[in-house]
């Protein structure tokens, strides 16, 4: 029996890339295999050879976001560095990720589909959660263990820190507001530090 041979890699990138293209210019609903496989400059069947439609095409879109953050967002607590360096590298960590162009498209990809709550929506709400709040809970509960913070909560204080830069950093992009220089983001970090500080500091 004859094996099949391995899809080409780098064909699929090409999908991938085209379909990221399609989707934030059209939307979910106004792209297509075809105009994908056209974007991409592969057949339709190529297209087919590695998604069976488009939706799981936008799967495999959304899995590439899922894969960034868990890459990007890890706390380990350091008894070493003093909770101040520590909230720092958490927070530059969250402005680094939501300054990238790339990482933008896609969370503004995901989003507009999770607000439609259209078919595809709802299997995307089924398999979101919130990272870019809840990554950083072992790291204040490790925190409080350390006896350095203390708090009721640690999913509270984790959305708290995350949710301050991200209304400063992330939210205003979604609407068109330009990214913040370095300098302010640098004073929205220094303010969330000193909140949990001020709140929840020992």
């Amino acid at each position: 029996m004859r094996k099949k041979r391995p899809l080409n890699e780098e064909k699929r990138k090409s999908i991938l890339k085209a379909a990221i293209q399609q989707f934030y210019e059209k939307g979910f609903e106004g792209s297509s295999m075809d105009t994908i496989s056209k974007e991409a400059n592969v057949s339709k069947a190529t297209v087919y050879k590695h998604f069976k439609n488009k939706e799981e095409l936008f799967l495999s879109i959304f899995n590439i976001l899922k894969q960034r953050v868990n890459e990007c967002f890890q706390y380990p607590y350091n008894k070493d560095k003093s909770i101040d360096e520590q909230l720092y590298d958490i927070a530059r960590k969250e402005i680094d990720f939501l300054s990238d162009e790339q990482n933008i498209i896609l969370i503004e990809l995901v989003t507009v589909v999770m607000i439609q709550k259209n078919k595809i929506g709802l299997k995307v709400l089924e398999n979101m959660n919130d990272d870019f709040y809840l990554m950083a809970v072992q790291w204040f509960e490790d925190a409080k263990k350390d006896n350095k913070l203390n708090f009721d909560s640690s999913c509270f204080v984790s959305r708290q820190f995350i949710g301050l830069i991200k209304s400063f950093v992330f939210f205003p992009q979604l609407y068109g507001s330009n990214k913040l220089n370095n300098q302010e983001n640098e004073k929205v970090i220094f303010t969330a530090i000193k909140m949990i500080k001020t709140m929840y500091g020992k």
